[in-house]
């Protein structure tokens, strides 16, 4: 299991763990769960499954309870492995490891301390692995990339798949999306402190024929305005207002919070109720500036 919404790096880590899994435990009935992001489906399809009984259940780069794409009062016991920081540690064995870049990277760490270097990894479970690295680091733009980073992506580059393909996959983006940037920048503002916020209402998405997660991969085109210290998209959905909130260097998981959300020192998420709390956010991130 994993977040709903599911970015890269969510189905990266729970496809590569899956097929890993497998290698290890062949006679073993291992399931990935949850809706499908069709924008992502390259990197492999989710699981149709009617009954389970009384699984182990693993999330994966889930950090809230309430963010899991699924019910955990269906299983036996509960793993959680993730890489953001453990505010609720919701398993009933949880691995938590905020220094890595992505929790594929995580998983990648822990596949080889059950083996011999890279025993139970083989192209599939690479593929995704790699897709999930390059995901959470922005192609390794961001400051999340250590050396041990870029050491984990070249041992999985050594398997056989194209990594050229599925980055450009990553990036591709249909007319729409791309004609919605133009919204984006005509229509963001930007306080003096340098905290920049755009609102996206409904009817703006349907303008653009575009989901909520579709607009919202557009969140980093801010990163380039020089000005620009902190930004964030506020996206209204049906029945809460979602805020994906970025940074350059300065701390914001702890807005996040605030707000009801968490995430990453430099790439949070949060929800409103409404769009007056808008000016709350702002607010809140002007002062730690």
């Amino acid at each position: 299991m994993r977040h709903v919404r599911p970015d890269p790096d969510a189905l990266g880590s729970q496809l590569g763990l899956k097929a890993i899994l497998k290698v290890i435990f062949p006679n073993k009935s291992i399931t990935a769960l949850g809706e499908e992001e069709e924008s992502l489906n390259y990197l492999g399809r989710m699981d149709t499954v009617s009954t389970l009984e009384n699984p182990l259940l693993i999330v994966l780069d889930t950090a809230n309870k309430d963010r899991i794409d699924g019910d955990l009062s269906v299983g036996e016991k509960v793993i959680k492995i993730d890489h953001h920081p453990d505010h609720d540690s919701y398993g009933d064995i949880n691995i938590v490891e905020t220094g890595v870049s992505s929790t594929s990277e995580l998983i990648y760490l822990l596949t080889s301390l059950w083996g011999f270097d890279n025993d139970y990894i083989n192209d599939e479970s690479a593929r995704v692995l790699f897709a999930g690295i390059v995901g959470d680091t922005g192609r390794f733009l961001f400051s999340n990339t250590s050396s041990m980073t870029h050491k984990i992506a070249s041992e999985l580059k050594k398997f056989d798949f194209n990594a050229a393909k599925d980055m450009q996959l990553m990036n591709v983006q249909s007319i729409n999306q791309f004609r919605f940037k133009g919204y984006l920048i005509d229509n963001f503002e930007i306080t003096e402190k340098g905290v920049l916020s755009v609102w996206v209402p409904k009817s703006v998405l349907r303008k653009y024929e575009l989901t909520s997660n579709e607009a919202s991969m557009s969140v980093n085109l801010y990163r380039e305005i020089e000005e620009a210290k902190i930004w964030f998209m506020a996206v209204e959905e049906e029945d809460e207002i979602r805020v994906r909130l970025r940074s350059k260097d300065t701390v914001i998981n702890d807005v996040a919070k605030q707000f009801g959300g968490g995430g990453h020192p430099f790439a949070s998420g949060a929800s409103l109720s409404s769009k007056e709390g808008i000016s709350e956010v702002i607010a809140a991130l002007d002062d730690k500036l």
